[in-house]
């Protein structure tokens, strides 16, 4: 009998999602039937559903109401492409529809993925999942049997159409609600708890303070809660006085509630010190280094038995030093998710070199601390080259990136890749405040609503700005900003990030990319688009995303050619072929290789 078999699995080495876009790559038409389909699971396939449109591969999808498990934006989604015509299987109690099958029609030969996996992200890239590949000679009894049940269901499903889809969009809306107020009651009563890696790191902190160790580093990723995770350890510490310092003030009042909710003791009294309140007789102080570095002096010494540095790599600054040199505190911790700093100074000696724990993006990735990214690495629009500007001119860049084509680019690219939930939650990192405040002008021009904010704007004009953004019912769909973002600020329902400006920093990009990973009851992943133009460090880029503790070009290069096969769980990474070729170019230059070793990150 002319069949081939093999056992598709998610893996490091492969997974459904690969076998897919091949496959659709390769075919001539195919057909799927699959019991739900999410849009987590359908952004992934969206550029190889172009490209098969541009080919004029045709396509038949048949999906179904079972559960209500489909979602409404994917169905509009897969109508935007004219070459796929879709149906739906419509269930009701008495029936079920637990297909997930994928047929791919060639020249003299079908390929027959049946299994278990449905469209969705975690489906297709990392849940535990059985599918067999068959490949048939088109007269194999098998397949005519295949296709035969295919046509079936094909004409027993309804087609999408608009009026359908508007339909299960209502009811998926009511449904919805209910569903909203069942989870707000569990969560609110729900008792919190320690994640691994706060477990892991009260753990250790309180194994290194027994061997008589006064200072400690926690290193971990942006959105992993290195806020409460001090604060369990503060739990079981019990120090009668506290002080807890950050670089910026947005971040204070959601730390002091933290500890507030976790330690719900009485005899405690929680304060602020910053430039407008002036709690300084509380128990445990929240304040900035900006306003404790011109007061430090009135307290003691030994004033306070445990003192927290959030965002410790600043604390090589000479308003950290003073602070860190006049106080002798029982304790104190550092926490950060980037250590390394570009002037070479050295964070880890500050804390004596005890790391408690380092969690990076790829292990806070595996353990499902954070929500997975889909990154898109789309080559810039031809007309903007910076190719022969200096990086760090950022007047001139701002200058040449100031196109109206190029804001009508990032648009379209936006729409088409779409994003998760309900409303658009964006941040868009620019060179300049000019360059923010012009991706601002444009997008409200174009009746997206946005606004720019930057350094010169206070903590209560940022903080307004934000609540608007994360409010469903607010019309603001972005906030276009510098660096101000980088860190300190927590926007857990951020659900796009656009990278609009030359990457010069690993360290910077994946502080910024960090800003969209907190977990939140509204999203599942982070859609990131990174716009990529000739200048000579996109090769940064891949360094960034590789994650590894230790870089050779060979490693990068195969990083790149799989896709990034080895960021675990659902991230998805994909760049065009241009961007592709131009950061291999690079990295297989021998002078820009020599200079990675000031930008790596450990």
């Amino acid at each position: 009998m002319d069949i081939e078999k093999k056992l598709i699995v998610n893996s490091d080495k492969g997974n459904l999602l690969n076998e897919l876009i091949s496959s659709i790559n390769e075919c001539e038409k195919f057909y799927f039937s699959v019991a739900f389909i999410n849009f987590s699971g359908l952004q992934l396939l969206l550029d190889t559903f172009k490209n098969a449109e541009k080919r004029g591969v045709k396509g038949k999808i048949i999906t179904s109401t079972y559960l209500n498990f489909t979602e409404a934006k994917a169905l509009k989604k897969i109508n935007e492409f004219s070459n796929i015509h879709l149906k739906i299987f419509e269930t009701d109690k008495a029936i079920g529809f637990h297909t997930k099958a994928y047929i791919f029609e060639f020249k003299d030969s079908y390929k027959v993925i049946i299994g278990s996996s449905n469209i969705t992200q975690s489906a297709l890239k990392s849940n535990i999942e059985w599918n067999v590949e068959i490949i048939a000679k088109e007269d194999a009894q098998f397949l005519k049997d295949v296709l035969k049940e295919y046509d079936g269901l094909w004409n027993s499903s309804v087609v999408a159409d608009d009026n359908f889809i508007s339909k299960y969009e209502e009811f998926l809306s009511k449904l919805k609600g209910y569903t909203n107020t069942q989870q707000f009651i569990y969560e609110s009563s729900e008792y919190i708890i320690p994640n691994n890696m706060q477990k892991r790191a009260v753990e250790n902190l309180e194994r290194i303070r027994s061997f008589g160790e006064k200072k400690a580093l926690v290193i971990a990723a942006t959105g992993t809660g290195k806020t409460y995770m001090s604060a369990f350890d503060v739990k079981g510490f019990k120090p009668k006085r506290l002080l807890f310092l950050v670089h910026r003030e947005e971040i204070l009042k959601k730390a002091k509630e933290t500890f507030e909710k976790l330690l719900p003791n009485e005899k405690l009294t929680f304060g602020l010190l910053t430039g407008n309140q002036k709690q300084k007789n509380a128990d445990y102080i929240f304040s900035t280094i900006q306003t404790l570095s011109k007061c430090y002096e009135e307290f003691k010494r030994d004033e306070f038995d445990y003192i927290i540095y959030d965002e410790a790599h600043h604390a090589t600054s000479p308003s950290y030093q003073a602070v860190l040199e006049y106080f002798d505190p029982q304790f104190t911790l550092g926490m950060t998710a980037t250590p390394e700093r570009s002037d070479q100074q050295n964070v880890f000696d500050l804390f004596d070199n005890n790391v408690a724990l380092e969690v990076r993006l790829h292990e806070a990735l595996e353990d499902e601390l954070v929500i997975p990214f889909h990154y898109f690495g789309i080559t810039d629009i031809e007309g903007i080259d910076l190719s022969d500007v200096d990086i760090d001119d950022v007047a001139e860049i701002t200058k040449r990136l100031k196109v109206n084509e190029r804001v009508d680019f990032i648009i379209k690219n936006m729409n088409f890749y779409g994003h998760d939930g309900e409303k658009r939650k964006g941040l868009g990192f620019c060179v300049t405040v000019e360059h923010a405040q012009y991706m601002a002008q444009e997008f409200n021009s174009r009746g997206i609503q946005s606004i720019c904010l930057s350094g010169n704007d206070s903590v209560e004009q940022r903080s307004y700005y934000i609540k608007r953004l994360e409010d469903d019912h607010d019309d603001l769909e972005f906030i276009f900003t510098v660096d101000i973002f980088n860190e300190g600020v927590d926007i857990p329902s951020v659900n796009t990030v656009l990278m609009l400006r030359p990457t010069n920093s690993p360290i910077v990009f994946i502080q910024q990319l960090g800003r969209g990973l907190r977990k939140h009851k509204d999203k599942t992943f982070l859609t990131v688009l990174d716009f990529i133009g000739n200048h000579s460090k996109t090769f940064l880029i891949a360094i960034a995303l590789n994650g590894s503790r230790y870089y050779d070009k060979e490693s990068l290069k195969v990083a790149i050619a799989t896709g990034f096969a080895n960021i675990p769980g659902c991230t998805h990474i994909q760049m065009d072929k241009i961007s592709e070729e131009r950061i291999l170019a690079q990295i297989d230059k021998e002078n820009i290789w020599s200079s990675i070793k000031f930008h790596i990150i450990h």
